[in-house]
């Protein structure tokens, strides 16, 4: 006997899934307006973003890597306080209070 592969299958059940989730979305008018509205407004963004790449692109890398250091500040300081909230919660525990004692 040959052994079939379920990829295929797996696939086209995946492929079904999305299918059917998008038609149930798009079948009401307000979620196909607000789909426009917000391609749209993609569509906006990306000519604003090649035009500016296409003016001055080392200026433009510049201010990306400027955006993504800041933006790892950021994250860097919030996984710290949500460290330092969490190491209170924890010496706060009445289960590690037992556990010390014993």
């Amino acid at each position: 006997m040959t052994k079939k592969s379920s990829n295929g299958s797996m696939f086209a059940l995946i492929t079904g899934l999305v299918a059917g989730a998008a038609a149930v979305f798009f079948s009401k008018k307000e979620n196909r307006e607000s789909a426009k509205k917000t391609i749209k407004k993609a569509e906006k963004e990306i000519e604003k973003v090649t035009s500016e790449v296409k003016k001055d692109p080392k200026k433009f890398a510049k201010k990306v890597a400027k955006q993504g250091k800041d933006l790892g500040k950021k994250i860097e300081k919030q996984a710290m306080s949500v460290e330092k909230s969490a190491a209170k919660k924890i010496k706060k525990s009445p289960v590690l209070k037992v556990v010390g004692k014993q």
